[in-house]
């Protein structure tokens, strides 16, 4: 398993996809507009696929001089169980009298939310169709048509764009009558912005922090780690509902939106954390064909491809089940540097076909594959000597002179992060009738990381006398599994006067990560701390496997059930329950075969949420809630420990988490904007304090905790037909409960006091469309005693945007405009941190058909 140096090449200026893409972007430019009334429609839908924020009531007013559509403007009282779209526009052409045409036979089956409240007709449809793949336009007086869009990912209503919806099974009503802070990233946002990864998605999100590892490295650094809420949420990734392990880099071109779920929620996902979880949604196919390629070049000598193309393909006459068949491709390319760093190199080549029978039927059967390759040039960052505005850490010895930021002290040819990933789901669904619908996902997911790099351990690393910096060599691999099966039902039904949306569900999984130790990593000299020289030799390189090796297991069985109540028209009572029975085994092996642990534990979990809504009005609530989540020992990190006053021995008790939360929720012009307020109060118990680590066995207690108290503000849609807003802001009041008067009272680490975001676009005429935005991360502690910190940071970003026809568009991001210095942040002992990225361009073209 030897390996010999990889010298890379490094010139990327020759790339064979440039003439490719330029021939494609050229064909769309010279496209010939469409002109013929039958063409309006859909000009139409390409329009609102090109520019998600033009509605459709703009298009129409322009195409009559100026006129608005004509429907009624009487507000009336609609009570309309959820059910297919047929049943229920049929509920609501007989309540409200209007007529109500659905174009497309394959929107009959499609599922809708139902209706509850007083509202227009224009904001009853955009309920009605909230979350699905229809749009409405006007066609005359009290009438309207029900279309499919050219590209069905996203929901535009005319003149009533509904706001984006969580998409798990288990939560049954829109996000403004959800009784919990919920922040939805869109994909519109994420393309708006240039967002290519997950961790880039998630600056939009208030009180999120990024962790930079251990002190070395190779086994943490990289891939998506942060806090949240100042609770760690590196165990708290999902896929369609499914736990994502594996520490890599996940990028967002095959995800319709990214969910951030806050607070313990053990009753959704079970075993967890304080911090909540982040689902993300996968692409799916849909009945309308539509083909997407995107190219984008930027700063860093950085290509970037990436393709969506569904096509309806089907597979019998047009009234059979597989009459209703869809493909879809999502695929990725991307190779180049990083701004502002030196060799480093990020390289991605991803591919996701998959397959849907029985589209928009009551029977849809859905199989997708995802397959990942990363081969990448590894950054662990510069030295902390290197900052000099102040000690990021007590000991840190600050450089003489100025150091560049962009210095590379890897090892060019040894160093090395390879990803391989591989997932396969195969999901079935079945609308029994307008009230149930059972659900079954079977998903097997298996993640290789193999990472050899060079880093800066701590900061005695750097040597003020020669002004050098002795570099440590590190190996990791990690292979991670997860078979996974879900089985759900969704009902609607009536006891007396109350109705309930109920969803219960049981899931199974079995996770596993294999860590072999590397050895031969090899040895390098220190280097100068100002002119680092990547080429220096490694002595004695010559990775293989050695004899050590840790294996982790958890096998889990869940029960859950959720209940929201309709108590009259004015309260809304909810609940769930979540019973998990788990079982762990951890083995560890050392570096000559001996086992030096081989142990194992089971347990009961029960977590459980209940939340109160008042309805002020239709479109305004206020609630109260409550939710829980248990992370027992060994769960978070497949590691189970022989030492007694450890958080992962088998003997002591699990962490314990709860969130009490009080809020409010308002929709302003129909749906189409929404704020959020919450204030919250978390606290984690049963934290492992050591009383006498001399002792034997150590003397030791479960009295620490950790707990915060927070306000979070957002808002998120249009403010007018042609002003889009997503805002947000957070403010954590965090400290430790410690009988260590060194950390009691102190702030948890990597929990910013204040944080926020603010992004914007405004659509201008002839197809040019401004945006921008800024970023504010107050400072972070590193650790316990808050003598490691990370400075604050202000960051601005801006856009333009220019449609040039109805297939071609071409859009410039410009981040970090004022070229801030700052950090991105620091290692746990303060002796590296990875320098924020400087200012930075990308051009992108977009072709759509």
């Amino acid at each position: 398993m030897a390996r010999a140096p990889r010298h890379k090449h490094h010139s990327r200026k020759s790339r064979s996809n440039w003439a490719v893409t330029g021939a494609f972007v050229a064909s769309a430019a010279f496209a010939p507009r469409l002109a013929t009334h039958v063409e309006g429609a859909e000009l139409r839908n390409r329009l609102q696929h090109l520019r998600v924020s033009v509605p459709a009531e703009t298009f129409h007013a322009r195409a009559r001089g100026g006129q608005a559509p004509v429907t009624s403007d009487q507000p009336q009282r609609f009570e309309i169980a959820a059910g297919p779209l047929r049943q229920v526009v049929a509920e609501l052409e007989r309540l409200s009298g209007a007529r109500i045409t659905i174009a497309n036979d394959a929107i009959n089956e499609i599922s809708s939310p139902g209706l509850s409240g007083t509202y227009t007709l224009p904001q009853a449809i955009a309920q009605l169709i909230a979350g699905t793949s229809v749009t409405s336009r006007t066609t005359g007086p009290n009438a309207i048509t029900l279309e499919l869009r050219l590209n069905a990912e996203r929901v535009d209503v005319t003149g009533e764009a509904p706001l984006p919806a969580p998409s798990s099974v288990k939560y049954t009503r829109p996000l403004v009558e959800i009784p919990q802070t919920i922040d939805v990233i869109p994909r519109e946002v994420m393309e708006e912005q240039g967002v290519t990864t997950l961790s880039e998605a998630l600056r939009n999100v208030p009180g999120i922090s990024l962790q930079a590892g251990e002190g070395g490295g190779a086994s943490s650094t990289s891939g998506d780690m942060f806090n949240m809420r100042g609770f760690s949420a590196s165990n708290s990734l999902y896929v369609d509902g499914v736990r994502d392990d594996g520490l890599i880099s996940r990028d967002v071109y095959n995800l319709e939106q990214v969910e951030v779920f806050m607070g313990p929620t053990g009753s959704d996902v079970g075993r967890g954390n304080a911090a909540g979880y982040v689902d993300m949604q996968s692409k799916v196919p849909h009945a309308q064909s539509a083909y997407a390629v995107t190219y984008a070049y930027g700063s860093g000598d950085r290509s970037r491809t990436t393709v969506d193309l569904n096509h309806a393909v089907p597979m019998g006459s047009t009234d059979s089940w597989l009459g209703h068949t869809a493909v879809r491709l999502n695929a990725l390319w991307q190779d180049g540097g990083v701004p502002g760093r030196q060799i480093v190199e990020q390289k991605n080549q991803s591919i996701a076909p998959s397959v849907m029978f029985g589209v928009s039927t009551p029977t849809r059967v859905t199989a997708a594959v995802q397959i990942t390759r990363q081969d990448n040039v590894p950054d662990y960052g510069i030295p902390g000597s290197a900052w000099s505005e102040t000690q990021l850490a007590p000991t840190t010895v600050i450089a003489t002179n100025p150091v560049d930021s962009s210095n590379f002290y890897g090892s060019v040819g040894y160093d090395a992060d390879n990803v391989e990933q591989n997932t396969y789901t195969v999901r079935a669904e079945h609308d029994a009738n307008r009230n149930l619908t059972l659900r079954n996902q079977t998903r097997y997911n298996r993640t290789h990381r193999e990472a050899v790099i060079s880093t800066v351990q701590n900061p005695a690393s750097f040597i003020p006398e020669t002004q050098t910096v002795a570099i440590a060599r590190q190996g990791n691999e990690r292979e991670n599994e997860i078979v996974s099966n879900q089985s759900s039902l969704n009902t609607r039904f009536a006891t007396g006067k109350l109705r309930h949306g109920v969803n219960a569900g049981l899931e199974l999984s079995s996770e596993e990560q294999f860590a072999p130790a590397l050895i031969g990593v090899g040895t390098r000299n220190p280097t100068s701390i100002y002119i680092p020289n990547p080429f220096d030799p490694v002595a004695g390189f010559s990775v293989a496997r050695g004899l050590a090796f840790t294996r982790g297991k958890t096998n889990s069985a869940g029960l859950y059930a959720f209940d929201t109540i309709d108590a009259g028209a004015k309260w809304q009572i909810s609940g769930g329950l979540r019973l998990e029975h788990y079982n762990a085994t951890f083995k560890s092996v050392d570096a000559v075969g001996v086992t030096t642990a081989d142990l194992d534990t089971s347990d009961l979990l029960v977590s459980g949420k209940a939340g109160l809504l008042y309805k002020l009005t239709d479109e305004a609530n206020l609630y109260v809630s409550y939710g829980s989540t248990v992370t027992p020992p060994g769960t978070a990190n497949f590691t189970l420990s022989t030492q007694p006053n450890n958080q992962n021995n088998p003997n002591v008790d699990p962490q314990e988490s709860t969130n009490y939360e009080v809020g409010g929720k308002a929709a302003f012009y129909g749906g189409r904007l929404s704020l959020a307020v919450a204030a919250f109060r978390t606290e984690n118990k049963n934290v492992i304090f050591t009383v006498d680590a001399t002792a034997i066995p150590p003397i030791y207690n479960q009295d620490d905790g950790q707990r915060v108290n927070g306000i979070t503000l957002g808002s998120l849609g249009r403010i007018t037909d042609r002003w889009e807003v997503n805002a947000n802001f957070g403010y954590l009041d965090s400290w430790q409960v410690s009988q260590n008067p060194l950390n009691n009272g102190k702030q948890l680490t990597l929990t910013p006091k204040v944080s926020g975001s603010l992004w914007t676009t405004y659509d201008l005429p002839r197809g040019l469309t401004l945006g921008g935005g800024v970023r504010y991360m107050d400072e972070v502690f590193v650790n316990a005693p808050n003598t490691i910190r990370v400075p604050s940071y202000a960051l601005t970003d801006v856009m333009v945007e220019y449609d040039v026809n109805t297939h071609l568009s071409l859009r410039l991001n410009l981040n970090n405009l004022t070229d801030a210095t700052y950090i991105r942040n620091v290692n746990n002992n303060g002796g590296r941190y990875n320098p924020g990225a400087p200012r930075a361009a990308t051009l992108t073209s977009s072709v759509r058909f």
